[in-house]
């Protein structure tokens, strides 16, 4: 008669776990990562199987209650979800409960499995059996997953049809404009600002126009989500209906984001030989840049907050951070810092030489965007006002600051950079954080600037959103002829309202 055991069970679980994570981010979670926790887990499981065995406990005890506890552990966070579930998101479905209601569990199946002198053997094959299942169903998944980034090499827009039909007009490199792309996020337009705020905005309108900047009234975003919008902008396209309105999908905002590096407009630019700096906080292939990246947090917490240690530092210790804490302080510093760091990295751009290669400068700011941390009077608030302020109200004063690091970079490109310079400057959509009483649409309107060295605006127009803006460039100042789309705006689904922003110090 063979021998009873749940070792193989055991043994599969965290490489069913760590699959498991790892197709819900595939392709974006570094192997590396995944070792580390592997070894970290396996040790672990290791040690506590060699203490029990040294307190004579049986082996296939010592196995069903390693695997009790281990799977109760890495699996916390979709045990918590269905938890809510059934108890329809109650008072009872806090960690409060459940812990405690869990550990009470536990401890009575520890002590079933303990003093039970003969545990059904029936037990042992059909725990390696499932175990044996599930981890076979995730390799079928990864192996889909495979099949899947050699279509779209998790890019959100994986086609280049601009690209490839692109011919080169083979112009000197001293002909080809340098581009500077100057993103201030969450930043709208002076006619909305005007109608909702009561604010206008003229001054920095005004001063546009006079340094000879087509400035639009009525530009609009295409999506009211950052990585989608910028995404759009770069590829000069539309993203899939189907997952262009919703932004809670973690795997589809890291491809968005995978996107703003490696896009039509970019690959267009390579083919010219562009110089491209990336100056903006995400994760990227083209630059290490120093920046706090924004959506790191999601592909290296895909792991660990799946597990009852990371919900409890998410749920618990954040929550208790950002009530009274050293870290949220530091990281409303960390922003302020990177808003003068990604200045001063695009005027150490600028280069009046035109015996050089072209450059394209992606330059993105995060002034308007929530958490606030600009007064009225232009300078950093304390840490308690910056969290007590409402985001609406406290916006104007960040829109003040924007302006003032806006001229300060414009002046400083149209100074020290080559003539033959083009200045695009962007809200990448407006305000999303406003008072119920008002409409969605409201996020919609962004602000728009443009300079063209031969000051042609003749195929710019009033209503331009992003999607066109380089297909306009590309056709005048390297003769192609990229036809126009339809301008359309999306209000895309977003859960990071303002205080998951602030908790995650983005």
């Amino acid at each position: 008669m063979k021998k009873s055991t749940a070792l193989p069970a055991l043994l599969l679980l965290p490489a069913f776990f760590l699959l498991h994570s790892y197709n819900q981010l595939f392709g974006f979670v570094p192997v590396k990562t995944v070792l580390f926790y592997a070894l970290l887990i396996y040790g672990i499981l290791a040690v506590c199987y060699f203490i029990l065995l040294k307190l004579r406990v049986p082996a296939p005890k010592t196995e069903l209650l390693l695997f009790s506890f281990s799977f109760f552990i890495l699996f916390f966070a979709p045990l918590h979800d269905g938890y809510m579930a059934i108890t329809f998101k109650s008072i009872i479905s806090h960690y409060w409960v459940m812990l405690p209601l869990c550990c009470i569990l536990l401890l009575l199946l520890s002590r079933k499995i303990i003093t039970t002198k003969n545990i059904s053997p029936k037990i042992f094959p059909l725990l390696n059996l499932v175990m044996a299942g599930v981890l076979l169903s995730e390799l079928f998944i990864a192996f889909t997953k495979v099949t899947e980034y050699k279509k779209d090499h998790n890019l959100i827009y994986p086609g280049k049809p601009l690209a490839e039909k692109y011919v080169s007009p083979n112009l000197p490199d001293s002909s080809k404009p340098d581009i500077y792309f100057l993103l201030l996020d969450e930043y709208t337009n002076n006619k909305t600002l005007k109608k909702i705020w009561n604010y206008d905005n003229s001054q920095v309108t005004d001063w546009l126009s006079k340094n000879d900047f087509y400035v639009p009234a009525n530009s609009r975003c295409n999506y009211s989500f950052t990585v989608y919008s910028i995404s759009s902008t770069f590829n000069m396209n539309y993203i899939e209906k189907k997952i262009g309105w919703d932004g809670t999908n973690d795997f589809t905002l890291l491809k968005a984001q995978k996107s703003l590096s490696n896009n039509e407009t970019f690959s267009i630019l390579k083919k010219e030989d562009y110089l491209i700096r990336f100056i903006a906080p995400f994760r990227n292939t083209i630059e290490i840049n120093g920046l706090k990246n924004f959506f790191d947090f999601m592909q290296d917490g895909v792991i660990p907050q799946q597990t009852l240690p990371g919900s409890i530092d998410i749920s618990i210790t954040r929550k208790l951070e950002f009530k009274n804490n050293p870290t949220l302080a530091e990281d409303m510093n960390r922003k302020y810092h990177d808003i003068g760091f990604t200045a001063d990295k695009i005027k150490q751009t600028t280069d009046s030489s035109s015996n050089r290669r072209p450059h394209f400068v992606y330059g993105h700011f995060m002034i308007t965007h929530v958490p606030h941390i600009f007064g009225p009077n232009g300078k950093m608030m304390p840490l308690n006002g910056s969290l007590k302020t409402d985001p609406f109200r406290s916006y104007t004063a960040q829109v003040n600051y924007a302006n003032t690091i806006m001229t300060e970079v414009v002046e400083n490109i149209k100074k020290h950079n080559k003539p033959n310079t083009i200045i695009i400057i962007e809200g990448d959509h407006g305000f999303r954080h406003l008072p119920d009483s008002l409409n969605n649409p409201f996020c919609l309107p962004n602000f728009t600037a443009i300079y063209f060295p031969d000051k042609n605006y003749s195929k710019l127009y009033d209503t331009i959103t992003p999607v066109n803006i380089f297909r306009v460039i590309f056709d005048q100042y390297f003769h192609q002829d990229f036809p126009l789309l339809k301008d359309q705006s999306t209000i895309v689904k977003d859960y990071y309202d303002s205080a998951t922003v602030i908790k995650h110090g983005l």
